[in-house]
């Protein structure tokens, strides 16, 4: 059914006066044993309790009576008591004042459900021990401590566990269950303070999807516009004749004083920004309102709008005093923030208009918030003990919403009567930011850098971090508040290396480095605004947070850690926030600074001193120690996290002598950098010159033995080549008492040019005193004839006797190739020398000593540079 028919409601306490005040079953009731079960109820409360009770039933055949049915509701959860289990099924929405609600738990197969609204909001697996019975039920309150104020309507209990489909078709009542162990159609009797009404079923199904409207006198437009903007709704504009009926209608239950008629009334347009163009005053969209005839008629002078009746809207003065009807959606939660109140449902409170038209916030509990009777000023009053707490004067547009300045009439937080202190009145549900005007923004566009509120207040104070009572910033925190616990604060350090420039002379590394600090604090809580981004933390307050300090020990001066203004300090978030408490009247996630550690980074530029170990130079590879040690502290207090401190390289690898290898952590308070040594620029620079010089020493061998100057000159030129490459690779590297392997391939250079020296020295030395040939002291008579340019076997011969002809080729051996020139030549020598052909064919088959000495030279000379780059390559590239 959709409705049709209406059903009895009763109502418990309405004046708020705790009283065992219930219904009892008016016969005879017999619970059967049950495994499984469901209940449902309707409610709408007025006010709640510490434990607000509104069903419970017993089995009163055992001596004590057991209670095997209990439920009780309060703002965020319903708790429920089945025999010996407990549970608190927690609600992902408030509930509501003076709002229909409905609730339904579940249980079957071990499994428990509730439902808020037909919406399943939280389960729980447990499993019963033993059946449930009961012969007795009350609704409406356990006794008078634990009773319900409000109205109750449609409570059922079934022997099974409904399915979800079933409770949302109760909810939105599309269908009238009746409970087969309880029916709501009773018979009840009641006890106490109960009084029935008849209500139809859509009143109670869609009442909490209307609207509420409040109605104002005399406010300018935008003071019309901000009022009902903290109310938590708008200003209609009202776009059809049944819209402006709506208003109307609600318009006429207020008659200002003199029974003054409340119209016309603002609408919320303007062409403020440009003229003609009427648009949302707070969607800024853009409208066609149905004017009035002859409307807008205001020009530049009229940028605001009033409903004059029916689809009759007219231009006027934003200025002007006008009455003011606000819609807004039904029933906000309103939360008083600021006040130091032990239980969250005392900051709560309901918005209400009363027949005479004043504004009532009323609490869930045991306050309100009214105007006076001369309306001067507006009042917290205590109405249980009939005593005020704090006073408003002159509020802000004429309400108290919103955050504004209180006078205590009572001490609170710590605080004196008379004392000044500030008040949050918001209908801001959670995730939401209160501005100062009560309009809300979501939370995290709070202290976002950017004004995202009207007023710009969601920029101003923020304050992210938070002190403890006793905090001082020059004692490190420690991890376990017993103070038998000897555990110390971890802190994570972290190093990240830009850039790194090495003077191997002086074994100094100068590094450009970024560290950062982050101490595991479990003293001081970060409240964060910035759900995916770190907060920064502002200088002023970074000064006061303890930051631990650390030395970095070998250098070339003294440096530590600094936090001053080219530091940067932000909130981690890395767990998850918790709600601030209600002492503030500001909404706040507040990170715990165990979970949310608070990190320092700071750039720093320093020079390390290394030990180079220079052996294998050009081919080594050093490690240059980046010490640092904790300065705060001892050990017993301080220690490095061994799992989140990283040391990393992120600059260029490739150095001018070195590229940079891997960082690696040694937790002795020392960080190890690892360079390799780029070899190629001495092997360009003094490896390849070195090794043609020796080249070009060797290829003197293979000069003309008879050109001693030649040969000794490129050798010596050599030779004072190498020395000078020599000199220099020392003089780039600094002093060792060892040498370096860039120093055993120069001396050996120089030793190799050295033996090329003198070997060519005893060359010419054998070449001198090497004997030559004797010459025979008869001269044969030779006889030339003249030679020709081209081949002859008759040409050129000698007659040595009776007229026989011999070649010149024939008698000295000469290739019949050479020149002519060649020949005549070496013919004369021959005849200077009186060599024969004998002696000429002899000499040429014995070779002379020197000789023997030069082949052997070359032979040595190569099989020693071929074994010594064997040997010293080897060693280098193991």
């Amino acid at each position: 059914m959709n409705g049709c028919c209406s059903v009895q409601v009763y109502e418990f306490q309405a004046s708020g006066e705790q009283s065992d005040s219930h219904l009892m079953y008016a016969e005879k009731l017999s619970i059967k044993p049950l495994d499984a079960l469901s209940f449902c109820v309707r409610l709408r409360f007025y006010f709640l309790w510490e434990v607000s009770g509104f069903l419970q039933v017993s089995n009163e055949s055992t001596n004590p009576a057991v209670h095997t049915i209990q439920a009780e509701v309060n703002l965020n959860y319903i708790r429920v008591t089945l025999l010996k289990f407990r549970r608190y099924y927690f609600l992902k929405t408030r509930l509501r004042a003076l709002t229909w609600h409905h609730l339904c738990v579940t249980y079957g197969d071990g499994v428990a459900v509730s439902y808020l609204d037909g919406q399943e909001h939280d389960h729980h697996e447990f499993v019963l021990r033993e059946p449930i019975t009961g012969n007795k039920i009350k609704i409406g309150a356990w006794n008078v401590y634990h009773s319900f104020s409000g109205q109750l309507s449609q409570l059922n209990i079934w022997s099974r566990a409904l399915t979800a489909q079933e409770v949302a078709a109760v909810a939105e009542c599309a269908t009238d269950m009746e409970g087969d162990v309880i029916s709501w159609k009773g018979p009840w009797t009641s006890v106490g303070d109960v009084s029935t009404s008849q209500e139809s079923s859509d009143d109670l199904c869609q009442e909490a999807a209307g609207n509420d409207y409040f109605i104002f006198t005399d406010f300018t437009a935008s003071s019309a516009f901000h009022v009902c903007e903290g109310l938590g709704g708008s200003l209609p504009t009202p776009q059809s004749k049944e819209e402006y009926e709506t208003l109307l209608t609600a318009v006429d239950r207020y008659r200002g004083e003199g029974d003054k008629i409340c119209k016309p009334f603002w609408v919320g347009i303007t062409d403020d920004k440009e003229e003609g163009v009427w648009t949302h005053m707070k969607y800024m969209t853009q409208l066609s309102p149905s004017w009035a005839m002859d409307e807008p008629d205001g020009d530049k002078l009229e940028n605001c709008a009033v409903a004059e009746g029916p689809l009759n809207l007219a231009d006027t003065r934003c200025d002007d005093l006008q009455c003011v009807v606000c819609t807004v959606p039904r029933r906000p939660v309103w939360v008083l923030l600021g006040a130091c109140e032990r239980y969250r449902r005392n900051t709560h409170l309901v918005a209400l208009q009363e027949k005479s038209g004043n504004v009532l916030f009323r609490g869930y509990s045991d306050y309100q918030i009214k105007q006076s009777e001369d309306k001067s000023e507006w009042l917290w009053w205590d109405w249980r003990n009939n005593q005020p707490v704090a006073s408003l004067t002159n509020a802000v547009n004429g309400v108290p919403i919103g955050r504004q300045k209180w006078t205590l009439r009572k001490s609170m937080c710590g605080e004196d009567v008379k004392k000044t202190r500030t008040f949050l009145l918001t209908p801001c549900s959670a995730g939401q930011f209160s501005c100062d005007d009560a309009s809300c923004i979501p939370l995290f566009q709070r202290c976002d850098l950017k004004f995202d509120c009207r007023d710009k207040s969601d920029e101003s104070g923020c304050q992210l971090v938070w002190f403890p009572p006793i905090y001082r910033p020059d004692l490190p925190p420690v991890i376990n508040s017993n103070t038998n616990s000897s555990e110390p604060l971890p802190v994570t350090l972290g190093v990240i290396i830009e850039s790194a420039d090495v003077d191997t002379p002086s074994m100094h590394m100068h590094v450009n480095l970024n560290v950062r600090t982050m101490p595991h604090v479990s003293k001081m809580y970060s409240p964060s605004f910035l759900p995916s981004l770190p907060s920064r933390v502002p200088y002023d307050k970074m000064k006061e947070v303890w930051v631990p300090v650390v030395d970095f020990t070998n250098t070339k001066g003294i440096h530590i850690t600094q936090t001053d203004h080219q530091a940067t300090m932000v909130v981690n978030m890395q767990g998850k926030p918790s709600l601030g408490d209600d002492t503030q009247p500001e909404e706040l996630e507040v990170y715990s600074g165990l979970e949310n550690p608070i990190s320092v980074r700071r750039k720093y530029s320093i020079t390390f001193q290394c030990q180079f170990d220079l052996k294998m130079y050009p081919f080594d590879e050093q490690f240059c120690h980046m010490e640092l040690t904790m300065l705060s502290a001892s050990s017993r207090l301080l220690v490095f996290d061994a799992s989140g401190t990283k040391a990393m390289y992120e600059g260029n690898p490739q150095l001018v002598e070195y590229f940079v290898g891997d960082v690696d952590l040694v937790f002795h308070n020392d960080r190890d950098f690892a360079l390799l040594r780029r070899s190629g620029f001495i092997i360009m620079n003094v490896f390849i010159p070195s090794l043609l010089l020796l080249v070009i020493s060797y290829l003197t061998l293979y000069f003309t033995p008879f050109n001693f100057q030649v040969r000794v000159l490129a050798s010596l030129t050599s030779l004072l080549v190498m020395a000078t490459l020599f000199t220099q690779a020392s003089a780039s590297l600094p002093k060792t008492s060892y040498f370096k392997m860039v120093d055993v391939w120069l001396l050996s250079s120089i030793f190799f040019i050295f033996i090329i020296i003198v070997l060519h020295t005893v060359i010419d030395r054998v070449r001198e005193w090497e004997p030559t040939p004797k010459k025979t002291t008869s001269k044969p008579k030779i006889v030339l004839s003249p030679a020709t340019s081209e081949k002859s076997s008759t040409s050129n011969t000698v007659h040595p006797s009776e007229g026989e002809k011999v070649t010149v080729e024939e008698i000295i051996g000469l290739p019949e190739v050479e020149q002519p020139s060649n020949r005549w030549w070496r013919i004369i020598d021959m005849c200077l020398t009186q060599s024969t052909p004998s002696s000429l064919s002899a000499s040429a088959r014995t070779r002379p000593l020197y000789e023997k000495i030069i082949l052997g030279a070359r032979v040595l000379v190569l099989g020693l540079l071929v074994v010594f780059n064997i040997v010293y390559w080897t060693i280098v590239l193991m």
